[in-house]
């Protein structure tokens, strides 16, 4: 592999960035103590707020689908915590789909701003001007020397929660995470799943933030988690190049043979798509493959997610066989688009894989 410079490392390695911020009203008890009438009038209050910012479009957590509400999740949206709590809880997203107000989760807001690629500092510039709109005319729990009070004590200070999701197969493949766990604990840092706090890893991506908010300002977070960032992109650039140093043919057929599946398939469920698209990730991470846009990889591949997939392109379907037949034809004419071997012809422009 080539020598990268940082920004290569990280448009190699990261695959969104999100910043979450907790929040609580002052006049209120925190949601695991609220009756439903109160839980009404924080969504009342805070809805009437955000209206005001943006189109926000409210989820009442109780009343929407179970399809509706796996989707939301499935998009990062919202949280399992939010649906566990869905007679009390609702999520306003904004018009472009990036910005999620979760309300009466374990605190009484959750503002996340979720885009693709690494860029904490654009993250945390428009969920902070969310924030602010929010804080114009509601009274949020702040105390002067302890900062924002929420309802777990690890978010007490800024409440803020600065995370990248990366894609480090290299690292799982030698162990290297359970290593770093105990340095990343010690730094104010945690590793966890593709949706969150006790969640499992999900082909190789890992979603590292930080743990600590007390005595820390957002800047301190922000650049804390550049730093982390960088150097977790660079250990996972050192492991790839082990992993082809030890056995590159035999990678390159493992990657291979995926990529020629999953384009000469009849039949193609979700779980031989999720473990075949793992296998070309892992190629284009190795330089077997190129793809022009990572970011239309990935995007990709989120909008495969079974409810998502299904909404986009067979809403009326329930049948399990004509999804997996149509998911084969979607994926035989998207992925040539978006993956190909070195020196081969680059296809049309690519689809999403949502609404083919």
């Amino acid at each position: 592999m080539v020598e990268l410079d940082s920004s290569d490392l990280i448009g190699t390695t990261v695959t969104s960035t999100r910043i979450r911020l907790a929040r609580n009203l002052s006049s209120y008890p925190f949601p695991d103590k609220l009756n439903p009438a109160q839980a009404r009038e924080i969504v009342r209050a805070v809805g009437y707020e955000l209206t005001r910012l943006d189109s926000f479009t409210e989820y009442d957590i109780g009343k929407i689908s179970a399809d509706e509400a796996t989707y939301l999740l499935e998009r990062h949206l919202i949280s399992p915590d939010l649906i566990r709590r869905r007679n009390i809880s609702s999520a306003f997203i904004s018009s472009d789909g990036e910005v999620s107000v979760m309300i009466n989760e374990e605190d009484h807001l959750r503002e996340q701003y979720i885009l693709r690629g690494c860029d904490l500092y654009k993250a945390y510039e428009r969920i902070s001007g969310i924030d602010d709109g929010i804080g114009q005319s509601v009274n949020f729990a702040f105390d002067e020397k302890l900062g924002y009070l929420t309802a777990c004590p690890s978010n007490v200070g800024t409440g803020m929660r600065a995370s990248v999701m990366m894609f480090l197969p290299g690292l799982a493949k030698y162990g290297k995470l359970e290593e770093l766990l105990p340095a990343l604990k010690a730094n104010g840092l945690t590793v966890r799943g593709v949706f969150g706090e006790g969640t499992a890893a999900e082909g190789y991506s890992y979603q590292i933030s930080n743990e600590r908010t007390l005595g820390l300002s957002e800047a301190d977070i922000l650049s804390h988690m550049n730093e982390v960032t960088l150097n977790f992109a660079d250990l996972e650039h050192r492991a790839r190049e082990r992993m082809l140093e030890e056995d590159e043919l035999g990678y390159r057929d493992l990657c291979w043979r995926a990529y020629g599946t999953l384009t000469n398939c009849a039949v193609l469920s979700v779980k031989e798509l999720t473990a075949g698209m793992v296998k070309v990730r892992l190629g284009v991470a190795l330089g077997f493959f190129d793809a022009d846009d990572v970011g239309a990889l990935n995007d990709f591949i989120e909008n495969m997610r079974p409810v998502s997939f299904r909404r986009g392109n067979c809403p009326g379907s329930r049948d399990e066989r004509e999804q997996d037949i149509l998911r084969a034809e979607i994926v035989h004419k998207v992925l040539p688009r978006l993956v190909r071997r070195p020196g081969e012809k680059r296809a049309d422009a690519a689809g999403t894989g949502e609404g083919l």
